[in-house]
């Protein structure tokens, strides 16, 4: 709330509805990464493959759904953020090798 300079609740969730990708997602012209836990309870799934569909001029789209066998299913990687982390990190590492 906060970040988007709310003090009233009751203003900040009226605001909020309209802080979205949609429609932005187009301008995307680099790689773009989606991780994404499994257990997300604040950002749903279907938000992240909107976005991963919506990527259209990226010229590479990845998404990986972090599932519990893995660790880290919860918003961010929260719970295990090893994997998630050395997963971006390599997945980095690789577009930097693909520009060589």
């Amino acid at each position: 709330m906060w970040v988007w300079g709310f003090t009233d609740l009751d203003a900040f969730m009226a605001f909020v509805s309209q802080v979205t990708l949609n429609g932005h997602m187009a301008n995307m012209t680099v790689p773009f990464l989606i991780t994404h836990g499994a257990n997300d309870r604040q950002i749903p799934r279907e938000y992240a493959l909107q976005s991963r569909d919506q990527a259209v001029n990226s010229p590479r789209v990845d998404f990986r759904l972090v599932t519990e066998r893995e660790g880290g299913v919860e918003h961010v990687s929260a719970d295990n953020l090893e994997p998630t982390r050395s997963y971006i990190a390599d997945w980095l590492a690789d577009r930097f090798q693909e520009m060589d």
